[in-house]
């Protein structure tokens, strides 16, 4: 009985020192980071984990993709469910990727619309990013995307690019509406007819970036919301067509892909940063952090563990 009572004992200490809520809060932190900079990695796009030590919660928030349109066809056929209609414009074979839509040359009033205000799921709240190829024709230029009146993507007759969106604003007796314009303004000269282009918008609550063939041209500070659409997706512009074509369009929407909150028994260290945020290719943004991160937890029994954040995105 006694040699019983003791192999007990130092089975019960071992369970003890196993300790599953701190093995949990390790492997629940270090899994929802390792989900943000997965993400990045997978959808090109940043990604970032936010944590609140007063509640003990953390989250990890990605982009994932809402729409693409190939413009095949002038059914404006979108692979995830969101078709449009063109009205006028023309399908031409030497697209970016196979065919493109083109309103070159074609009567007033060309333009396509694609409802996307109409379905709920499509939010831009958070942040987005938009990425296109254009080709214009005229150095006139033109204004080629409208989201509903609250973001657009305009081409300048100097040869330069403004990419714009409107942010949220609640007024002091709770109306929602739009605010002033947030726009990202490039130099002048940096399109030219004839050639096809990648541009790509991006917001972060942070900032609002214009790239143009992978190199940023623009940029813009804010942290706001984005105001819900007010109308449909338009390609082109009603009253005057786009000089140009468009093709290989892709939107991507930041959404909430983890949301945990620590056990009882665990709490973050006051110097745990408030939020971790993923470049494109799954590092740490070096705008925002000057080098590796710590996640400082602590234990009711007054132990301590860390997972930490490489510059390259690796979690530790």
């Amino acid at each position: 009985m006694g040699l019983l009572a003791m192999l007990f004992g130092m089975g019960m200490g071992m369970l003890t020192s196993l300790n599953p809520g701190k093995r949990a809060a390790l492997g629940l932190v270090s899994s929802l980071v390792r989900s943000a900079r997965n993400n990045a990695v997978a959808r090109l796009a940043p990604a970032r984990v936010r944590l609140d030590p007063a509640t003990g919660t953390i989250s990890a928030n990605g982009m994932d993709v809402v729409g693409t349109w190939q413009f095949e066809t002038l059914g404006i056929e979108g692979v995830s469910g969101f078709d449009g209609l063109s009205v006028g414009g023309q399908i031409i074979d030497d697209g970016f990727l196979g065919k493109a839509l083109s309103f070159a040359g074609e009567p007033a009033g060309s333009h396509a619309e694609i409802p996307l205000h109409q379905n709920p799921g499509f939010d831009l709240r958070e942040g987005f990013l938009m990425q296109c190829a254009v080709k214009l024709e005229n150095p006139r230029g033109g204004r080629l995307l409208d989201f509903g009146s609250v973001a657009s993507l305009e081409f300048r007759s100097d040869g330069s690019i403004r990419a714009w969106f409107k942010p949220e604003m609640v007024s002091a007796s709770g109306v929602v509406s739009g605010g002033g314009l947030v726009a990202a303004d490039s130099p002048s000269g940096v399109w030219s007819t004839g050639n096809w282009m990648r541009v790509e918008i991006a917001y972060d609550r942070r900032l609002l970036r214009l790239s143009l063939d992978g190199m940023e041209i623009a940029r813009a500070a804010a942290d706001g919301p984005v105001w819900s659409l007010q109308g449909p997706l338009t390609i082109g512009d009603a009253r005057t067509p786009f000089p140009g074509a468009i093709d290989a369009l892709s939107i991507l929407a930041v959404v909430d892909t983890l949301h945990a909150t620590l056990p009882t028994t665990v709490s973050f260290a006051p110097d745990v940063p408030r939020e971790i945020v993923f470049s494109a290719d799954g590092a740490l943004d070096r705008e925002v952090h000057a080098g590796p991160i710590s996640i400082g937890l602590e234990y009711e029994d007054g132990s301590k563990d860390r997972v930490r954040v490489n510059v390259y995105g690796t979690v530790e």
